[in-house]
């Protein structure tokens, strides 16, 4: 009896994490994926796929391909994402090593003067310089442009932004 108690209460759990709505505007997993690629069919409808996805339109029943894009100049875009998300975790990682010396050595008040000087520091002088050179660069990265299935046989070479 309380193993069957035991694995309904795993099911409610389960349930549970399941209908929660994620957080962020992002997939889970696309730190490490790599980001979605953007499709817009020729007839207007839009998707967001992962790398190597085939994709079919509901509207006029086209199907689209994202692993014609070439692997290597993907992994550019996903390794210069990866590099883009490193000073941020440091930054957190480090405050982090700092808290924990301070709690350590007796200090723990430093602790509540160093939380907001990190915030402060990072949402008011390094965020936006941050962002805006990360927006540089994979604005400056190639486009592709894919052509529906069956319509021609060739991959496309890819254009420049």
């Amino acid at each position: 009896m309380p193993r069957s108690r035991r694995t309904r209460r795993e099911v409610r759990r389960r349930e549970r994490r399941s209908s929660r709505e994620p957080l962020g505007h992002e997939a889970p997993g696309a730190a490490l994926r790599g980001p979605p690629l953007s499709i817009t069919c020729a007839c207007g409808q839009k998707a967001k796929l992962r790398y190597g996805a085939v994709w079919s339109c509901e509207r006029c029943g086209l199907t689209w391909d994202t692993g014609r894009i070439p692997r290597g100049e993907y992994e550019r875009i996903r390794r210069l994402q990866l590099r883009f998300r490193l000073l941020p975790v440091a930054l957190g990682l480090g405050v982090v090593a700092a808290a924990a010396f301070f709690t350590l050595s007796g200090n723990a008040g430093a602790i509540f003067l160093l939380l907001p000087i990190a915030l402060l520091a990072w949402f008011t002088f390094l965020r936006g310089p941050y962002r805006r050179r990360y927006r540089a660069m994979i604005a400056r990265r190639q486009s592709w442009t894919l052509r529906p299935e069956g319509l021609s046989k060739s991959p496309e070479a890819p254009k420049p932004r």
